[in-house]
């Protein structure tokens, strides 16, 4: 009778690092059922080691880049623990278990698809001791500067910081992605405001931005230029919904953004922190203008919503600190 022991002779065997049931004869795995073809990766910048295969927290990568690597690399070959060396299906998902500690990951410029980015530790919005965080706490660098393309990524209770004239997160083109409880801020040194905490330069469809902070960690005058600012062509089926916007701007939406199709922005608040807000919404949108505004909380010294076309229809139960706002302020 098989025995559920790892290495067993024969029978079934369990192995930990896989997470698969396997079938052994004569000591040798001959087949394996993991319960997703995916893997899970763990890191850990103290305890960690780029040599590591990061498959347990005992054998812990090193930074969040050497996850990325692998995850990719894996994810290619559909995820089949026999490593096959070619696939036709590349959505198989993995995931990355990120240790907060006392030191912040190295910048990131690159991103997994298919993949499930977690933070484990403090609340992201705050700084330092146990934040998993990326991007330095001194350096005018951006935390997560990104050209290829991303399908498919979901990232949790992340922080991503930068410093003067950078960017937290900067994507090129990305779809069908989240991101829950996640910061995008400053890192609180002398560098100053970043350039804007979140900025997509060509192309965003059906992204999520949920119960995120953007803005300062914790010191004055540090906050972002413009909270989210999109460019490019496309922010189609997006949802920004209750998250906390400040900078000197909040919200700027490109001219050139045509396709702007079901987009959404929920329940956020917009406005004033420890900088006075200019403006809380700047949408200059052309074309087909759909992007919806509805019950906001907007506070800016100067206007609050500037919708260049087709500003009332679109603008739908948002408040400014002292009253209603139905269209163009």
């Amino acid at each position: 009778m098989g025995r559920n022991v790892t290495g067993s002779k024969r029978g079934f065997g369990y192995d930990p690092i896989t997470r698969s049931l396997g079938i052994y004869v004569d000591g040798a795995l001959t087949a394996s059922f993991p319960p997703t073809p995916g893997r899970t990766y763990f890191v850990n910048n103290i305890t960690g080691d780029s040599a590591n295969d990061g498959l347990s927290w005992a054998n812990a990568m090193d930074e969040v880049s050497t996850a990325v690597t692998a995850s990719e690399a894996y994810r290619v070959l559909g995820g089949d623990p026999g490593d096959r060396t070619a696939t036709t299906n590349d959505y198989v998902r993995n995931t990355i278990m990120v240790q907060g500690t006392g030191t912040a990951y190295t910048a990131i410029t690159a991103l997994p698809s298919y993949c499930d980015i977690v933070g484990i530790g403090a609340n992201v919005r705050g700084t330092n001791q146990g934040v998993p965080r990326i991007g330095s706490d001194t350096a005018a660098e951006s935390g997560c500067a990104v050209t290829d393309t991303v399908r498919g990524l979901g990232v949790y209770n992340m922080q991503f910081q930068a410093g003067l004239d950078k960017y937290c997160l900067s994507v090129a083109s990305m779809y069908r992605s989240e991101f829950v409880n996640c910061s995008f801020m400053t890192n609180g040194a002398a560098t100053g405001n970043p350039t804007a905490a979140i900025y997509s330069s060509a192309a965003m469809g059906s992204v999520v931005f949920k119960d995120c902070f953007i803005g300062s960690s914790c010191s004055v005058d540090t906050e972002p230029d413009i909270g989210m600012k999109i460019e490019g062509t496309h922010f189609h089926n997006c949802l920004v919904e209750d998250c906390f916007i400040c900078g000197l701007q909040g919200v700027t939406i490109a001219s050139t953004c045509v396709n702007n199709w079901g987009s959404m922005f929920k329940n956020n608040y917009i406005g004033d922190a420890s900088q006075t807000m200019s403006i809380c919404v700047n949408d200059d949108s052309a074309g087909h203008a759909h992007i919806v505004y509805a019950g906001n909380y907007l506070r800016a010294s100067g206007i609050a919503l500037d919708l260049e076309t087709d500003g009332g229809g679109r603008a739908i139960g948002n408040y400014e600190i002292n009253g209603f706002v139905a269209a163009n302020a």
